[in-house]
């Protein structure tokens, strides 16, 4: 049912039964208060007084009528406008409303955090074994060729040996490189990268440049607690 409709109907009975209870309420008073005044009176204000009586009924109850519709209708508009601007609630269903311009909240927060500390915990890792910050921020243009094939190898041996020993890989497609290969129909973009005259609908057939790697096992090494997820690798210094 329509969730406006709905508080339509509840507000506009209670808003009338209310107002029933302050009419005859109101009506008793008067009433009682015109039988004291009339004891008092001449014949001639008897009639006028008569008469205020005969009207006094129907006028307070239209009165009180009109009031709890005025009050029944601002209260409805109030109420519609609030659940439209705050947008909770679909007026349609009753539902609650996904909110996507929804700020991220603190386990959203949380999550990106915790990414951001393992891929530089990552980082750390192959720096400590394999020394591979110190590689890229080195000036190469000071050293000949064949220093720096010497420098490769021994840095790709280090952090080959440590993937090794917390990630391991296999291919994403199972077949050789150069080799011909059908993309089915359905495939997963993240998983396959299409190059080339890319046209039409799969299935595509084309050649094998890279089979992917996609990881099998990972084990990373617990996070410390201790020290700041900032830092890479700390300085160090020799004590003389």
């Amino acid at each position: 049912m329509d969730v406006v409709t709905n508080y339509s109907r509840r507000s506009f009975f209670w808003i009338i039964f209310i107002m029933a209870v302050l009419c005859l309420l109101v009506e008793s008073a008067g009433f009682f208060t015109l039988d004291i005044m009339t004891g008092s009176m001449t014949p001639q204000m008897k009639t006028g007084m008569e008469t205020m009586r005969l009207w006094f009924a129907p006028v307070t109850s239209s009165v009180f009528a009109a009031l709890g519709f005025v009050l029944w209708l601002a209260l409805r508009g109030s109420v519609t406008s609030a659940v439209k601007k705050a947008g909770i609630l679909d007026l349609k269903t009753g539902k609650r409303r996904l909110d996507t311009k929804k700020k991220p909240d603190a386990e959203d927060r949380e999550k990106k955090l915790n990414d951001r500390r393992l891929f530089l915990h990552m980082i750390a890792v192959l720096q400590r074994e394999g020394r591979l910050l110190d590689f890229f921020s080195e000036d190469l243009d000071a050293y000949e060729d064949d220093q720096i094939g010497a420098a490769v190898r021994s840095i790709q041996e280090s952090c080959k040996k440590t993937m090794g020993k917390y990630l391991t890989c296999k291919p994403v497609l199972n077949v050789e490189e150069e080799a011909e290969y059908t993309v089915p129909a359905g495939f997963d973009p993240g998983s396959i990268k299409l190059t080339g005259n890319v046209t039409g609908e799969p299935p595509f057939k084309g050649v094998v440049r890279h089979r992917g790697w996609k990881a099998a096992k990972l084990e990373m090494p617990m996070l410390s607690e201790s020290r700041d997820p900032d830092i890479i690798s700390p300085a160090e210094v020799e004590i003389l």
